[in-house]
């Protein structure tokens, strides 16, 4: 099963309560054990629950790819501590790196995947060169549409990418040149624009919130490279 509805706690907004990368996914602490067995199932990687500046937005507060999940430089040493043991726990060979910003709402300002990042314009281009040596990969600096927020405003694996529907058609082929895979617009969650916030994602599956449609899921399957 590649795709799954779920919500967290009552809540369909996955994504601002986690992230998901090839290799690891953080969540929030204190989801039930079914929630934790339909992401482990969906997503196949280990998955990981924490906190973030004592906070349960873990996905606000992160961004990354398969090299690096970065956090806020206010991020707790016990919170380190904890996701750097799970890590060696499940042979997980990544770092976590803390990153100095003004800015700590990376999740929402960082969109990325093995290939590239598109970050939000607000960010210096001292920031960008920092952000494309922790990521590993190359680094731009802009907006979807009129949102800084590109994090939220999108979602982009290593097989596909589903952004906010309003871009127009050249901004669309440059983030597909970017990011080197077929980006489509959509929503979630019932006509939500910020399909960023509304799901987790990977190359190997995607759970969605428990309000999107049928309609958005066939959607969803199609741009993230699910549909055979």
């Amino acid at each position: 099963m590649h795709i799954e509805r779920l919500d967290f706690e009552n809540s369909p907004y996955l994504g601002v309560y986690g992230l998901a990368v090839d290799k690891v996914a953080l969540v929030r602490e204190g989801l039930k054990r079914a929630s934790l067995e339909v992401l482990r199932e969906v997503l196949k990687v280990p998955v990981i629950e924490t906190s973030i500046m004592k906070s349960r937005i873990v996905g606000i507060f992160s961004a990354g790819n398969s090299n690096a999940i970065l956090v806020p430089w206010y991020v707790w040493d016990s919170e380190l501590e904890h996701i750097n043991h799970q890590f060696e726990e499940f042979g997980i060979d990544m770092v976590v790196e803390p990153f100095r910003s003004t800015l700590t709402a990376l999740g929402n300002l960082i969109l990325a995947n093995d290939k590239a990042a598109l970050v939000s314009a607000k960010f210096t281009r001292e920031d960008a060169k920092r952000l494309e040596d922790a990521l590993g990969v190359e680094v731009e600096r802009g907006m979807i549409g009129d949102y800084h927020a590109v994090g939220s405003a999108g979602i982009v694996t290593n097989r596909g990418g589903l952004i906010h529907p309003e871009p127009t058609d050249e901004e669309l082929e440059w983030l597909r040149g970017l990011f080197k895979v077929d980006v489509y617009v959509g929503t979630a969650n019932m006509g939500v624009p910020f399909v960023g916030s509304c799901m987790l994602a990977n190359s190997h599956g995607v759970v969605v919130g428990h309000a999107t449609t049928g309609p958005e899921i066939v959607k969803i399957e199609e741009a993230l490279g699910f549909l055979d």
